[in-house]
């Protein structure tokens, strides 16, 4: 019972009642329209049957008195001109008494009458185009027609046809057997064909909710076809099918980002647990001690500082890398590139720190974007350098490419492996040999290099070939 509750037998239910409504509405229309030219079609042949006789009778007596010519129209003569074979006759005067009548010459002796009322309204106007009487019998019905007998302008008396209903009554039957049963076959056959119709139109729905299940376990890589049909359900398979697609890449979106999330507080507790582990040996050390000497007191101070502000630097970086990766827009103002890099080089010093510096800067390259975050991404690949390639030249130069602008490091430094290349903008990379933690650092410069970049909608690349230093660009969009 419960499949008939289904969304398929409920439209296909709607739909047959509907049709059977219809049907119903149409064949009783198509009855009564059917009478009805039925009725008028023989009033017509009754009416046209009087024209000719009254007209063959009148000028048959045209020689007669008007007198002489009303008396007779209203004599038995003029009844029995007026019935035929099928047709009785007869003839009421103007307040509708009856004057003479006349059976069919092929019946019963029956002639209809009307109520005088109607004899003496048809005379006074316009009779009805027929009407319908029963017999003295009271189980035979008959087609009247009216006429009003004028001799000239003046109407003399009403002449009455009437024939049985009978062979109207039986095409009438035959046409409502026909319409019964063409209306049954036609339910029979939209109530075979209904529910395949229905399911194939519904099955994309069906598709829809085993789809929909498949999500709901887990398996977000299922998708429904879209039927070739623009209808709506085309329409809805088409938004299920972005909807499902939005989700898998919502989840995968949450998968890397949690993977990611897993990797990032392991490397951090990593690099933590050095520093900790370093400050709990020294303190564990002083503590063992009854009496410690002052030099070892200060040494033991200044690595603990040391540690300390290793942790320090981590924790900043760690800060600062989460705010440029969370989406928030950095706080930006026009710059001009060669002011800025060569104020932000000359606060580096960088000969100072044991690296020969050249510099081609283009003048007037202007680009939108926060200072101090781009000051960090030169600080940061400048000390990038000063780690990997110590003693190195550092060539630095401000230009622009395809509608971008260019702050470009180039080092004549050992290099990088192909193997590291891909990775040194990953979060706490090193290499396996020259970037370990012998030269210091968290592992993050370049990774908040890259984030600071792309939160400027600009890009970051690295270029290099073991033994022939390393080439990095920061690509800006120009300012409009």
């Amino acid at each position: 019972m419960s499949r008939f509750r289904s969304l398929r037998w409920r439209l296909t239910f709607l739909y047959l009642g509907l049709l059977a409504v219809l049907l119903l509405a149409g064949g009783v229309a198509q009855y009564f329209a059917a009478r009805e030219v039925l009725f008028r079609t023989n009033a017509d042949v009754l009416a046209s049957e009087y024209n000719a006789v009254f007209t063959a009778f009148r000028k048959a007596n045209a020689s007669r008195p008007a007198a002489a010519l009303r008396a007779l129209i209203l004599s038995q003569q003029f009844t029995n001109e007026l019935r035929s074979r099928n047709t009785s006759a007869a003839v009421f005067d103007l307040n509708g008494g009856q004057v003479a009548l006349t059976p069919a010459s092929l019946g019963t002796e029956q002639v209809p009458t009307l109520t005088t009322q109607a004899y003496i309204d048809a005379a006074r106007s316009k009779p009805r185009a027929y009407y319908l009487a029963t017999g003295s019998d009271g189980t035979t019905n008959y087609l009247v027609v009216l006429n009003v007998v004028r001799n000239g302008t003046r109407p003399v008396a009403v002449a009455q046809l009437a024939i049985p209903t009978s062979e109207i009554d039986q095409t009438l039957r035959a046409d409502r057997l026909l319409a019964i049963v063409g209306s049954l076959l036609v339910l029979l056959v939209a109530g075979l064909l209904s529910p395949l119709i229905v399911a194939r139109a519904l099955h994309p729905l069906h598709q829809m909710s085993t789809t929909a299940g498949a999500l709901a376990a887990g398996d977000y890589k299922q998708r429904v076809t879209v039927p070739k049909t623009r209808d709506e359900i085309g329409t809805l398979a088409v938004a299920f099918n972005q909807m499902a697609a939005g989700i898998d890449h919502a989840f995968e979106v949450r998968r890397r980002s949690e993977e990611q999330m897993r990797h990032f507080v392991a490397d951090a507790s990593h690099e933590l647990r050095t520093p900790l582990t370093s400050l709990a040996g020294y303190i564990d050390v002083l503590g063992r001690r009854d009496m410690v000497d002052a030099e070892t007191l200060q040494a033991s101070l200044a690595a603990m500082q040391q540690e300390s502000a290793r942790m320090t630097r981590l924790v900043n970086d760690l800060l600062t890398l989460t705010r440029f990766e969370s989406g928030k827009a950095p706080s930006r103002q026009p710059l001009q590139l060669d002011q800025f890099v060569n104020q932000a080089l000359n606060e580096l010093s960088l000969p100072d720190r044991g690296a020969v510096e050249s510099r081609d800067i283009q003048p007037g390259v202007t680009v939108t974007a926060d200072p101090e975050a781009l000051k960090q991404v030169v600080t940061n690949l400048a000390q990038n350098a000063l780690k990997y390639a110590p003693g190195a030249e550092q060539r630095w130069s401000v230009f622009t490419a395809d509608g971008r602008a260019a702050i470009r490091l180039q080092d004549t430094g050992p290099g990088i492996s192909r193997q590291d290349l891909p990775h040194i903008f990953e979060r706490f990379y090193r290499g396996e040999k020259a970037r370990d933690r012998s030269a210091g650092g968290s592992g993050l410069g370049l990774a908040i290099a890259r984030s600071i970049v792309e939160a400027h909608q600009g890009t970051i690349e690295a270029a290099s070939e073991p033994g022939q230093g390393a080439t990095f660009t920061a690509w800006l969009p120009l300012a409009a």
